[in-house]
C-alpha cells in the first residue's frame, strides 16, 4: 500500500484539471525546424550527381554512394550525442543551435567547391558529413513533440513534426526545380560567388538555417506536458515499468527499412532515369524534381488527414504501418524490369560520340547488364512512385514515431529517440553504398531484389510480434487473494493513459486501438 501511495504522489494526476496543456506554438516551430533539418539531406539529390561529374569527370557511382552515405555517418554520431546531451541539461534549445550552426557550415563548404583548390569530391564528402552531423538535431524535435504533448494530443503533435521532417525530405529535390532555369555556369555575385542551378540550393539551405535560429530564439518555448519528472537525468523514471524491448527493436527496424528504401530511390533517381528512359542530365533532374514535388503534395495530404481529420481514429497505427509495408512491396513489383517486357533500354558505347555527349541510355562499355535489361514504362514508374511513396512514407512516419513514443512511456526519451534516429541514419549510410554497388555490378533488378527482401523481413517481424506493438502499460497487479505472482510481467495489468496515469478498469483489450 505504501508503494501505491508513493506512486500516486509522484505520478498520478488526480483529475484532468491538473494535466498540463500542449504548447502548440512551440510544436509548430518544432515542425518548421524539422523541415529545415530534413531538407538539408535531400535538397541536392537530383543535382548532386550531375554537378559532381562536372567538378570531377573521373568520379564513379560508387564514390557518389559514399558521398550520399557520409551524411548519415555524421548523423549516426550526432543523434545519440544530441539526445544524451539534451537529457543531461534538460533542454533542447542549446543542442538545436549547435545543429543549425553545423548545417550552415556544411552548406558553406558546398558553396566553396568551385572556389578552392582542394580536391572537389573530397571537399564535398567533408561538407556532407558536417551537414549530416548538424541534422542530428532532428532527433531533439521529435523527442520534444513526444514529451511536450499530452497523451490525447500525441498523434497530432507528432504528425506536425514528422510532417515537417517528411516534407523536408520529399520536397528538398522539388526545390531544385526552382533553380533549374539558372542553368550552368549561371552568374557570379561580387565577382567571386557563383550562383547556378547546382549551388543555389546551398544558398537557400544557409538562409533556412539562419531563419531557424531566429525562430528558435524568439518563438520557441520549452514546455513539457508529457513527462513524469524525477530527480534522475536518465531516460528511466521511478514508478514506471520498463518498456517492451521487442516492440522498441521492431520500431528501430521499421525506421531502418523506411529510410533504406527512401534513400536508395533518391540516390539512383537521376542515374536510373537517364539510363532507363534515355534522358539527358537536365531532363532527368527536371523530372526527378517534379516527381518529388508531387510526392510532397501527397505527403502533405496524408499529414493533413492525420492532423485535421484524426485519421488514427479510423485505422490503428499497427494496421496502417503494415499496409504501408505491403504498399512498398507492390511498388517494387510493378516497377520491376521483368524479362517478359518487350523492347530494350537505349544503349550507347564509346564509338557513338553524339550519344556520349548527351549521356543518354545505358553505357555498354561500363555496364555488362545493359543488353538484357527491359525498359520500365515511364508513366507506370512515376505514377507508382508518387502514389505509393507519397502515402506510405508519411503514414509510416506518423504511426511508427507515435507508437514508439507510447511504447517508451512518459519518460525523457532523448537517448532512445537518438538511437531511433541512428537506425534511420544507418540505413542512409548502408543504403547508398549497397545500392550503388549492386546497381553498377548487376543493374536495377538486383537492387530491387535487395529492397524487396528488406521490406519483407520487416513485414514478417510485424506479423509475428503484432500483439506486442502496444503502448506502455502500468504494471499494477489487481487485488487478489492469490499471493502467487503473475506468470509474466504483462499479465494481470490495468490499461493506463500514461499521461494522466489514472488506471482504467476496462474489458476492452488495450491493443485494439493501437
Amino acid at each position: 500500500m505504501g508503494n501505491k501511495q508513493k506512486l500516486d504522489k509522484k505520478c498520478i494526476l488526480k483529475n484532468e484539471g491538473d494535466e498540463p496543456k500542449t504548447d502548440w506554438r512551440s510544436i509548430y516551430v518544432a515542425a518548421v525546424l524539422s523541415f529545415v533539418g530534413s531538407a538539408q539531406f535531400s535538397l541536392y539529390f537530383s543535382a548532386l550527381w550531375p554537378y559532381l561529374q562536372i567538378l570531377d569527370s573521373s568520379v564513379t557511382e560508387t564514390f557518389f554512394g559514399y558521398i550520399v552515405a557520409v551524411y548519415s555517418v555524421g548523423q549516426i554520431f550526432s543523434s545519440p550525442t544530441f539526445g544524451y546531451w539534451s537529457n543531461k541539461i534538460r533542454q533542447v534549445r542549446l543542442p538545436l543551435y549547435v545543429g543549425l550552426f553545423l548545417m550552415f557550415v556544411g552548406n558553406a563548404l558546398y558553396i566553396a567547391l568551385e572556389l578552392v583548390a582542394f580536391p572537389k569530391k573530397y571537399l564535398m564528402l567533408i561538407g556532407r558529413f558536417v551537414t549530416g552531423a548538424g541534422s542530428g538535431n532532428v532527433t531533439l524535435l521529435r523527442t520534444y513533440a513526444s514529451t511536450a504533448s499530452t497523451f490525447k494530443d500525441r498523434p497530432r503533435a507528432i504528425a506536425y513534426v514528422t510532417c515537417g521532417q517528411a516534407l523536408g525530405m520529399t520536397c528538398g529535390p522539388a526545390l531544385q526545380l526552382i533553380f533549374t532555369p539558372l542553368g550552368y555556369p549561371g552568374f557570379q555575385l561580387f565577382h567571386t560567388l557563383t550562383i547556378n542551378m547546382y549551388t543555389a540550393p546551398a544558398y537557400l539551405a544557409c538562409s533556412m538555417n539562419v531563419f531557424g535560429a531566429v525562430a528558435l530564439k524568439f518563438l520557441f518555448k520549452e514546455n513539457y506536458a508529457g513527462i513524469v519528472e524525477t530527480k534522475s537525468n536518465s531516460d528511466s523514471n521511478d514508478g514506471l515499468p520498463p518498456y517492451d524491448m521487442i516492440a522498441v527493436l521492431i520500431c528501430y527496424t521499421t525506421r531502418f527499412t523506411q529510410m533504406f528504401i527512401n534513400t536508395n530511390l533518391e540516390t539512383i533517381g537521376s542515374p536510373f532515369a537517364m539510363m532507363m528512359f534515355g534522358w539527358t542530365e537536365e531532363k532527368a533532374v527536371t523530372f526527378t524534381a517534379a516527381a518529388q514535388g508531387a510526392v510532397g503534395v501527397f505527403t502533405f495530404v496524408t499529414y493533413l488527414a492525420y492532423i485535421a481529420f484524426k485519421l488514427e481514429n479510423y485505422i490503428s497505427s499497427r494496421k496502417a504501418c503494415i499496409v504501408s509495408l505491403v504498399a512498398l512491396i507492390i511498388f517494387h513489383v510493378v516497377t520491376y524490369s521483368w524479362p517478359f517486357i518487350p523492347g530494350h533500354v537505349m544503349m550507347h558505347n564509346s564509338t557513338s560520340v553524339s550519344e556520349i555527349d548527351q549521356k543518354v541510355g545505358c553505357n555498354i562499355d561500363k555496364f555488362t547488364w545493359c543488353e538484357s535489361l527491359a525498359p520500365v514504362n515511364v508513366y507506370l514508374y512515376y505514377a507508382a512512385y508518387v502514389i505509393v511513396i507519397g502515402f506510405a512514407f508519411p503514414t509510416m512516419n506518423i504511426t511508427t514515431t507515435t507508437l514508439f513514443s507510447k511504447v517508451l512511456g512518459p519518460r525523457r526519451q532523448g537517448t532512445q529517440q537518438g538511437i531511433f534516429q541512428v537506425s534511420g541514419g544507418v540505413a542512409r549510410m548502408v543504403g547508398p553504398i549497397s545500392i550503388s554497388v549492386l546497381y553498377s555490378q548487376y543493374g536495377p533488378r538486383m537492387a530491387w531484389h535487395m529492397e524487396i527482401l528488406v521490406i519483407s523481413l520487416t513485414l514478417i517481424s510485424w506479423l509475428i510480434f503484432y500483439r506486442r506493438m502496444i503502448p506502455l502499460q502500468a504494471m499494477v497487479q489487481l487485488q487478489s487473494t492469490d499471493p502467487s505472482p503473475p506468470v509474466s510481467p504483462t499479465a494481470r495489468v490495468a490499461p493506463v493513459d500514461v499521461f494522466s496515469l489514472v488506471p482504467k478498469e476496462s474489458k476492452r483489450n488495450p491493443s485494439e486501438s493501437v
